[in-house]
């Protein structure tokens, strides 16, 4: 009878120890999973914000571009126009009276 209640109990350990490393595994796993949706869940977030990243600097760029060329094209638009009050024939009148298009030395 001692030797029943013995392996009963033996038993009994064993299977509380399956029992242990069974839910020890489950723990881990669960970790696991746990811990590969937050890395995939910060990684989404990190690529979102290096995407915002790159499209803020793409778009600072073009209007800094737009802002360079609608410079040129209004220092162009302002020299034709200066142009444009002179005639563009041989120059008129006396040079010492200073009615031509150059200025007198």
């Amino acid at each position: 009878m001692c030797n029943v209640v013995v392996l009963c109990v033996l038993l009994l350990v064993v299977l509380c120890v399956l029992l242990l490393v069974v839910l020890c595994v489950l723990l881990l796993v669960v970790l696991r999973v746990l811990l590969l949706v937050v890395l995939h869940a910060l990684l989404l977030v990190v690529l979102r914000v290096l995407l915002l990243v790159v499209l803020c600097l793409l778009l600072s760029s073009y209007v800094y571009l737009l802002y360079y060329v609608c410079i040129a094209v209004f220092t162009l638009d302002a020299r034709l126009l200066a142009r444009s009050q002179y005639s563009e024939g041989p120059a008129t009148g006396h040079l010492d009276t200073c009615f031509s298009r150059f200025p007198c030395a």
